[in-house]
């Protein structure tokens, strides 16, 4: 299953890449990073890294609100904790 982000600006819809190895990776440095706390902090750098190479630049990414973003941080989680448990399980 292709786990992807969506939002809508401007009434554009924008799709993320596919969460790969990558995006899983930058998750997991940063929750094991002791100064960031919370899937917004955690998921932060993956969020923008998801869009890379997309419709969706840096500055639209930017311009979302926090509510926005927050939302995609937390999906992001659970995406990680899927493909945690995945290979765990």
């Amino acid at each position: 299953m292709q786990h992807t982000l969506t939002f809508t600006k401007d009434k554009q819809k924008y799709i993320s890449k596919p969460f790969d190895f990558e995006a899983m990776c930058i998750i997991n440095d940063a929750h094991n990073d002791d100064k960031k706390n919370g899937p917004l902090n955690i998921c932060r750098e993956a969020v923008d890294y998801m869009f890379e190479g997309t419709e969706a630049t840096q500055d639209i990414i930017d311009s979302l609100d926090i509510g926005e973003r927050a939302k995609m941080c937390i999906e992001l989680w659970g995406f990680y904790v899927d493909a945690l448990s995945a290979k765990n399980g």
